[in-house]
């Protein structure tokens, strides 16, 4: 059953970081055709956000991104339906987020509240994977206060062909949409490889208002 939404005292807290996670998330759901936005679907946005090579990494956890991608893809809901909401376990979510924020005496979200909040929450994927993985919060807070403080970790980049996939269209019309100006794209340093970065892609994305349009 769907909640109402997150909770409120998240959403009051600036915040683009996860201003962006939930931008993310909500066009995860748009491919897969879910109504709802997980806690799932939100789990494997916020680890493709942060992956390098194909894996998140944050000191004892090593996660295979495209093997919880590819978990998400096969087990999602699928209506088709274009208006999504925030799930039940999404909502449980958010309020154990707040609460990690609260706890840290922090005033601004960041990658490490999101990870502990995932581990803590004990619902779905993310209570799976921790589980199995055996790491526990403390281990990972322990890490957190011994190592440097990192920086924020750079935007994903998308090739041309990987933008195609995400957002279900030819690699053709992604490249229409880059020399039309609609898509912005950068070139690699020195070479002829195009890259698009993550936010640049919910620039072709528009939300689509119920009724009879929508389908």
């Amino acid at each position: 059953m769907p909640g109402e939404g997150p909770d409120p005292s998240i959403l009051e807290r600036d915040d683009q970081f996860l201003a962006a996670m939930q931008r993310e998330a909500s066009a995860e759901a748009l491919r897969l055709g879910s109504p709802y936005v997980t806690v799932d679907i939100f789990f494997a946005a916020f680890l493709r956000h942060f992956a390098r090579f194909g894996y998140f990494t944050f000191g004892p956890i090593t996660l295979d991104v495209r093997l919880i991608s590819d978990i998400v893809d096969s087990t999602a809901e699928r209506t088709g339906a274009q208006a999504h909401v925030y799930s039940d376990d999404f909502v449980h979510f958010s309020a154990v987020l707040s609460e990690e924020v609260r706890r840290s005496g922090h005033s601004h979200l960041d990658e490490l509240h999101m990870l502990l909040a995932f581990m803590r929450c004990n619902e779905g994927l993310p209570a799976r994977v921790f589980s199995e993985l055996g790491v526990t919060p403390a281990q990972v807070e322990a890490y957190a206060r011994s190592a440097p403080r990192r920086a924020a970790p750079a935007e994903r980049l998308y090739s041309p062909e990987e933008a195609a996939d995400y957002l279900g269209v030819h690699v053709q019309t992604v490249r229409a949409w880059i020399r039309s100006g609609k898509l912005r794209a950068s070139r690699l340093t020195g070479q002829r490889a195009l890259r698009i970065a993550a936010s640049d892609l919910q620039s072709v994305l528009e939300p689509v208002e119920p009724g009879p349009d929508a389908i």
